[in-house]
Protein backbone atom coordinates (compact mmCIF):
# COMPACT_ATOMS: atom_id res chain seq x y z
CA UNK A 1 0.00 0.00 0.00
CA UNK A 2 2.73 2.49 0.92
CA UNK A 3 4.84 1.14 -1.92
CA UNK A 4 1.95 1.71 -4.36
CA UNK A 5 1.64 5.33 -3.29
CA UNK A 6 5.38 5.93 -3.64
CA UNK A 7 5.48 4.28 -7.07
CA UNK A 8 2.52 6.37 -8.21
CA UNK A 9 4.17 9.58 -7.02
CA UNK A 10 7.38 8.57 -8.78
CA UNK A 11 5.50 7.83 -12.02
CA UNK A 12 3.80 11.23 -11.82
CA UNK A 13 6.98 13.28 -11.24
CA UNK A 14 9.44 11.25 -13.35
CA UNK A 15 8.80 13.17 -16.62
CA UNK A 16 9.89 16.36 -14.87
CA UNK A 17 12.97 14.78 -13.29
CA UNK A 18 14.19 13.00 -16.43
CA UNK A 19 13.30 15.85 -18.76
CA UNK A 20 10.95 14.08 -21.15
CA UNK A 21 8.01 16.32 -20.36
CA UNK A 22 8.38 17.71 -23.88
CA UNK A 23 7.28 14.33 -25.26
CA UNK A 24 3.56 14.85 -24.79
CA UNK A 25 2.46 11.21 -25.07
CA UNK A 26 5.01 9.75 -22.68
CA UNK A 27 4.65 12.42 -20.03
CA UNK A 28 0.85 12.37 -20.17
CA UNK A 29 0.84 8.59 -19.91
CA UNK A 30 3.11 8.66 -16.84
CA UNK A 31 1.10 11.39 -15.15
CA UNK A 32 -2.27 9.70 -15.73
CA UNK A 33 -1.19 6.25 -14.62
CA UNK A 34 0.80 7.70 -11.72
CA UNK A 35 -2.32 9.49 -10.48
CA UNK A 36 -4.38 6.29 -10.88
CA UNK A 37 -1.83 4.26 -8.90
CA UNK A 38 -1.75 6.88 -6.12
CA UNK A 39 -5.55 6.95 -5.91
CA UNK A 40 -5.73 3.16 -5.79
CA UNK A 41 -3.04 3.08 -3.10
CA UNK A 42 -4.98 5.55 -0.96
CA UNK A 43 -8.16 3.57 -1.60
CA UNK A 44 -6.50 0.38 -0.36
CA UNK A 45 -5.11 2.21 2.68
CA UNK A 46 -8.49 3.61 3.68
CA UNK A 47 -10.23 0.30 3.02
CA UNK A 48 -7.79 -1.59 5.22
CA UNK A 49 -8.04 1.08 7.92
CA UNK A 50 -11.84 1.00 8.11
CA UNK A 51 -12.39 -2.71 7.49
CA UNK A 52 -10.06 -4.39 9.94
CA UNK A 53 -11.42 -7.87 10.33
CA UNK A 54 -9.96 -10.91 11.93
CA UNK A 55 -8.61 -13.06 9.13
CA UNK A 56 -8.71 -16.81 9.51
CA UNK A 57 -5.25 -18.33 9.85
CA UNK A 58 -3.74 -20.26 6.99
CA UNK A 59 -4.05 -24.04 7.09
CA UNK A 60 -1.41 -25.46 9.42
CA UNK A 61 -0.89 -22.10 11.16
CA UNK A 62 -3.61 -22.44 13.81
CA UNK A 63 -1.12 -22.80 16.65
CA UNK A 64 1.37 -20.18 15.51
CA UNK A 65 -0.30 -17.46 17.54
CA UNK A 66 -0.12 -19.56 20.70
CA UNK A 67 3.68 -19.87 20.40
CA UNK A 68 4.33 -16.15 20.09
Amino acid sequence: MTFQILVGIWMFISPFIFGFRDMMGASTNNMIFGAVVVLLGFGVAFYEFYHKEEVAPLPGMEHARERS
